[in-house]
């Protein structure tokens, strides 16, 4: 049932129009993902035994953090890099507030293998699990596309091929995956205020700031799973060159963040308590 239907069985009548406003269709769109999150998240607490609920957890939430990119697309063509930019900092702040502490990026469970912190099958079985979520992402946006709020929803739900975002060489786009995924990594990592808000904010306006950029280059996504299920199988990158810039890129990243976490490691609540320490 598109949205015209509903709103006929709602009202009564017809819509005056046959789209709403694209900050409508946005909102909508955001609203629902993230409702679609925190329904299946509380059904999986009930339901489903606890050996199993973290790898679905992380399941729903790297498909419901996938999803959300398909309309910023769309936020992007009508109000530009300042409101993408805004709207994905909104995102990451309701994330964090709602994924109880699942996944939504295999480069995290990459990092955790890397420092020990968990076992190869685990990270393996994890990183699979997340990439199967990021194609799930696409039937999760198709299934709002077809709400039919705006033109490009339609054009989108209607779509049958699709082209890919990879507009630089090779090497230049694996290294700008593999750039922004060490930024992001190493300055999650960090302490960089005391205030955990303001902490947040910074990390999330970085990588807002690094999409906003790169985004005519890669896609800008140093999220394998995100990436793939974006852009695997589109024209014009085959599948070799995708895995090597959207999978290899952004773990090698990761892998070079954890070591450069060792030479520069910023924890400012530390720093004030062996300050602390030293007047005393």
């Amino acid at each position: 049932m598109d949205w015209r239907r509903a709103y006929a069985t709602v009202s009564g009548s017809a819509p005056e129009h046959d789209f709403v406003e694209p900050y409508t269709a946005s909102v909508t769109f955001c609203v629902i993902t993230a409702l679609t999150g925190i329904i299946l998240r509380a059904l999986t607490k009930v339901i489903l035994p606890g050996k199993i609920q973290e790898y679905v957890l992380d399941f729903i939430s790297t498909m419901e953090a996938c999803a959300y990119f398909f309309e910023n697309n769309f936020i992007y063509k009508y109000y530009g890099s300042l409101w993408l930019g805004i709207a994905i900092v909104i995102q990451c702040f309701v994330c964090s507030r709602t994924f109880q502490g699942s996944s939504e990026n295999p480069v995290q469970a990459f990092q955790k293998l890397i420092l020990g912190e968990m076992g190869f099958i685990k990270a393996m079985v994890k990183i699979f699990i997340q990439s199967l979520a990021g194609l799930a992402s696409y039937r999760l946006a198709q299934l709002i596309w077809s709400l039919d709020l705006i033109s490009d929803h339609h054009e989108r739900y209607y779509e049958t091929s699709c082209m890919s975002d990879l507009n630089v060489t090779l090497m230049f786009g694996f290294l700008v995956e593999m750039g922004a995924s060490l930024s992001d990594s190493w300055l999650g990592m960090q302490t960089v205020s005391r205030m955990s808000v303001l902490d947040e904010l910074i990390k999330y306006a970085n990588g807002s700031l690094m999409i906003v950029a790169g985004l005519s280059t890669t896609g800008m996504y140093f999220n394998p799973a995100m990436a793939s299920g974006h852009t695997l199988g589109c024209q014009g990158t085959a599948l070799w060159e995708h895995f090597l810039v959207y999978w290899i890129g952004p773990f090698i990243g990761c892998l070079v963040a954890v070591y450069l976490d060792k030479l520069i490691h910023i924890d400012v609540n530390r720093a004030a308590v062996d300050e602390s320490k030293k007047k005393q």
